[in-house]
């Protein structure tokens, strides 16, 4: 088992090294997602609702502390971050669950409720994709592509409001997304048609780690007594999002 760990790790690795037709000038493979012991990230919380047009709105704190350095079964360094819940900023922090983290030369991986995937490839490059999902992809499509560099790699980033803390500006930061329009002015995959949308953005700040996670599910749509469905563009009857905002960043 740790043979096969082993070569699907570098089989990965090549691949991700593979697809690059530039040069690209990388920053150290960890600067996107510094790693270190007994430091701690804690980000706002927002799960907003929709039920028939209704939205509902609860928030509260999530705290990713760095707990563990230990080799992996392929023998590669990695971290354990332990992830604690409070309710708010007052609030006792209470245990969550447990992810594993790991900072390669190539790319960043991440490992929770023992699904491994690929967060970020390096170096980052505009429009660069790979599969986030490479390691439980079968053979023939672990070359797919599911998740991609925005056009704003390197450039700055302003967190919205959250939390009650004010927004703050990064100048440095890679975006990713789920997925890009297949050509320019064309509908994202994400956003499936005019009755159903969904996405995935993370933001990474250089030095600072993920600053900015928000994922979304709408539907855009009223169904009346005959069943007849009339889309509302912009206008969410039913779904559900959650955005996470980094606040606070320390030492235990």
């Amino acid at each position: 088992m740790r043979n096969r760990f082993r070569l699907l790790t570098r089989l990965l690795l090549l691949l991700l090294a593979g697809c690059r037709t530039e040069t690209v000038v990388a920053p150290a493979p960890d600067d996107y997602f510094p790693l270190v012991l007994n430091t701690y990230r804690t980000y706002a919380v927002a799960d907003s609702s929709w039920t028939n047009g209704r939205l509902t709105v609860s928030t509260f704190q999530f705290r990713e502390a760095v707990r563990e350095r230990f080799l992996d079964a392929a023998g590669l360094p990695a971290f354990r971050l332990v992830r604690s819940r409070r309710a708010s900023a007052a609030a006792p922090w209470v245990d969550d669950s447990a992810l594993t983290v790991q900072t390669l030369a190539k790319a960043v991986l991440l490992t929770q409720n023992n699904v491994r995937t690929v967060e970020l490839i390096y170096p980052p490059q505009a429009g660069r994709g790979w599969n986030a999902n490479a390691f439980t992809a079968a053979p023939d499509t672990i070359t797919s592509r599911s998740r991609f560099y925005a056009a704003s790699v390197g450039g700055a980033y302003t967190t919205p409001v959250a939390g009650g803390q004010p927004a703050k500006t990064y100048p440095t930061t890679v975006s990713t997304r789920a997925t890009l329009p297949a050509k320019p002015g064309e509908r994202a995959v994400e956003d499936l048609n005019a009755f159903c949308q969904r996405g995935l953005r993370q933001v990474y700040a250089r030095d600072v780690g993920r600053v900015l996670r928000r994922r979304f599910r709408y539907f855009t749509f009223t169904t009346d007594a005959s069943g007849l469905q009339t889309p509302t563009p912009g206008v969410v009857q039913n779904g559900n999002s959650r955005q996470e905002v980094l606040v606070e960043t320390g030492v235990l």
